[in-house]
């Protein structure tokens, strides 16, 4: 599979990015991330999404939130054509580039308690589980904290700030 180009996401985006969150992230859940929220989140300042497109097919996508001291993903989804390709690898190293860019090394998110593939995927990319937050997926079932400092991960993005 050819390497498949990663570019900031465009408000028309959002509707693709709600319905493939609510296949593949809020499955069994009320959907939250509709298309309304994905606007609302790409519009803020502070909040960037990225997406990967294969000729108009929208491979996969992260949400994350810029905040004083790290930088929160809330969202990240690859499609499963393009899953075990290192697309979703590559979703979070945009975010972590920025993030240090920014001068923010503290990075974190959520996972659902039961989605062990996840839970691996953040594992081999140096994310801590931390937390275990009962009832958080509306009330349905628990979520699992993950940070990462990118400051210890990479020593070198420590001297750039």
């Amino acid at each position: 599979m050819s390497e498949i180009p990663v570019r900031l996401a465009r408000l028309g985006d959002a509707p693709r990015i709600a319905n493939l969150s609510r296949t593949l992230i809020e499955a069994g859940l009320p959907w939250s991330w509709t298309p309304r929220r994905v606007a609302t989140h790409m519009r803020a300042r502070e909040h960037l999404t990225a997406i990967a497109t294969d000729g108009g097919e929208l491979a996969g996508f992260v949400l994350a939130q810029f905040g004083s001291r790290g930088v929160h993903i809330a969202l990240l989804g690859v499609a499963p054509a393009y899953q075990r390709h290192g697309l979703g690898r590559r979703l979070v190293s945009w975010v972590e580039e920025s993030a240090s860019i920014a001068g923010l090394f503290a990075m974190h998110l959520e996972v659902r308690a039961g989605n062990q593939q996840a839970r691996r995927f953040y594992a081999n990319l140096g994310y801590r589980e931390t937390t275990r937050s009962a009832g958080y997926y509306s009330g349905v079932e628990d979520a699992i904290r993950l940070e990462r400092d990118l400051a210890v991960a990479s020593p070198k993005l420590r001297q750039s700030t």
